[in-house]
């Protein structure tokens, strides 16, 4: 399980948009923490650690403040105007120890290499049900369909959770398939002949069952 980025912070006591911008000067970003039932408490961060931040993508902190330590998610970024320096960081902690069953969409990357050869993609999936944390619910489950040739498959088995997360829908579960559209159209035919065949036998137990009911008599081959 990779480790989450450990965010050193320092509680601020001088507010205002004048202070502020002279932290921002001496290489430090305001910010908020907050949430989980505490006290809201104004900190500063380094600039450094908020672009490491940035350009990790990290989304779950590890926040270092006074000696102890906290779990909290990155709520909201604030930017200034050219959206090149973050201005203010709003932390939200979290408890650690919560988890969610949720639906999460699945996305689909790449392209099969059987549609060269005829193929349609179909998706049967929309989503799958995943058990998580509660602050580390994916946005997405990436299914890749790049290798797929006609007649292949992917199964929920096949897909790869991030960590500490696991999916609940049945492993057998078709997602996504490449089928031949030809093969496809004949199946349907069959089925459809099959239906018709049918059709005299169900018309001629409604017949007696009408004419058993109005006590007529039905003749299922007229001259």
């Amino acid at each position: 399980m990779a480790e989450d980025l450990c965010l050193p912070v320092e509680k601020r006591s001088d507010l205002g948009s004048v202070k502020s911008s002279r932290l921002r000067k001496l290489g430090r970003v305001p910010g908020n923490l907050y949430g989980f039932g505490k006290d809201n408490v104004s900190i500063t961060l380094s600039a450094e650690d908020v672009e490491k931040l940035v350009a990790g993508g990290s989304r779950v902190v590890d926040v270092q403040l006074d000696g102890g330590k906290e779990k909290a998610v990155v709520q909201e970024l604030q930017w200034d105007v050219f959206s090149t320096h973050v201005q203010h960081v709003d932390l939200m902690r979290v408890d650690p120890a919560s988890e969610t069953t949720v639906d999460v969409p699945l996305e689909i990357r790449g392209e099969p290499i059987g549609l060269k050869d005829g193929g349609q993609l179909r998706q049967l999936e929309t989503a799958v049900t995943v058990t998580c944390p509660s602050f580390r619910v994916p946005r997405s489950i990436t299914v890749r369909v790049g290798a797929l040739r006609v007649g292949d498959s992917v199964k929920v088995s096949d897909l790869k959770a991030p960590d500490e997360v696991t999916i609940t829908t049945p492993g057998e579960t078709v997602v996504v398939e490449l089928f031949d559209p030809k093969k496809q159209w004949l199946r349907d035919i069959d089925v459809t002949c099959s239906v018709l065949s049918g059709l005299p036998q169900v018309l001629n137990c409604e017949a007696d069952c009408w004419a058993g009911k109005s006590g007529r008599k039905v003749s299922r081959n007229p001259s």
